[in-house]
């Protein structure tokens, strides 16, 4: 089997770009997120930074970037949903609620 053209630099670019980023929403995100999914939110920063540091020191190899790109944005979407979508304390407003 032949071997993989090397990758396009714009392309390495553009998902270091990427990388910096999701790594400030995550940031970002971090300091709101309830403790049930802090630990969501950590796992999803070390993979940034682990593909931040391959990327980052020269490692060409973009095998397995799409598969960790899509579980990385699929954290995010989680993250995302809970932060916008669940109470923050669990409990629901307090006051009358419209039916």
């Amino acid at each position: 089997m032949p071997e993989a053209p090397p990758p396009d630099p714009d392309s390495a670019r553009a998902c270091l770009a990427r990388l910096y980023e999701m790594d400030a929403a995550l940031e970002q995100m971090e300091v709101e997120l309830p403790d049930d999914v802090r630990p969501l939110g950590a796992e999803a920063r070390r993979r940034v930074h682990s593909w931040l540091t391959r990327l980052g020191g020269g490692d060409a190899d973009l095998r397995g970037l799409t598969d960790a790109m899509r579980d990385i944005s699929r954290m995010m979407d989680a993250l995302t949903a809970r932060l916008l979508l669940v109470p923050w304390d669990g409990h629901p407003p307090a006051g009358k609620q419209k039916s």
